[in-house]
């Protein structure tokens, strides 16, 4: 059973206990978050208490049952899981017609600041100074899907903001976790490189814990980590 402290603050459950779910559930006792349900293919539901929020971080197999339980329970969700069908993807808009959802593709700040810098770089890339744009993705062997999810956002992105498809995207498996993400831009004699790197599975678990705190007093609707840090960034300047 989870060993975290019961506190006055959030409270969270996590569904799947693999990289990510295990690392939320460290980030979340080493910081005093109690952590009251836990889930996996192997152990199965464990709950001490209904969770302010629940972490998705499992596959897609076990969707229908996380589904289920946040309508049951009115429990936000943060959905990490990524590589859900098409008709997976309209249950979770129907869940967030009663309970906020935040789609997470990403759940890094890292990532988010990429993401506002290619916005920013598209704005001004016009014309004259147009540029040609490239995606590269690396992760580990055994990585499942590639391209990833969160290379096909970074495309998506500079296509919604520029007007412009990138010219390719190359994936890699190879090196040590987490992951890497790139955008190229280039020019006549010229090229920007924007990368980012996640070397631990902590940084998207704080990402996840992050999301949860938002999610706990957000309304209902469907959201991604872009609200989330929009939201929380701003805050943070007032």
């Amino acid at each position: 059973m989870p060993e975290a402290p019961v506190g006055e603050g959030l409270s969270l459950g996590i569904v799947g206990l693999g990289r990510l779910g295990s690392a939320v559930r460290s980030v979340c006792h080493a910081e005093g978050t109690r952590v009251c349900l836990t889930a996996s293919r192997r152990g199965g539901w464990s709950a001490e208490a209904v969770p302010d929020v629940l972490v998705d971080a499992s596959a897609p197999e076990a969707h229908a049952e996380v589904l289920e339980y946040c309508a049951a329970h009115r429990v936000p969700l943060i959905a990490c899981v990524s590589n859900l069908t098409d008709t997976q993807w309209g249950a979770l808009e129907e869940l967030a017609e009663v309970v906020p959802v935040v789609r997470a593709t990403n759940l890094s700040f890292g990532h988010y600041l990429q993401v506002r810098i290619a916005e920013f770089t598209a704005a001004l890339t016009t014309g004259r100074f147009g540029a040609s744009t490239t995606v590269r993705e690396r992760h580990p062997l055994g990585k499942a899907h590639r391209p990833s999810a969160t290379a096909l956002a970074l495309a998506a992105t500079w296509a919604g903001a520029s007007g412009r498809a990138v010219a390719d995207i190359a994936d890699e498996r190879a090196g040590l976790p987490v992951s890497e993400h790139e955008l190229t831009h280039t020019w006549d004699g010229e090229s920007l490189h924007v990368r980012h790197h996640v070397g631990s599975w902590t940084v998207p678990a704080r990402g996840a814990l992050a999301a949860a705190d938002w999610a706990r007093a957000a309304s209902p609707g469907l959201v991604t980590m872009r609200t989330v840090y929009d939201d929380l960034t701003a805050r943070s300047t007032t």
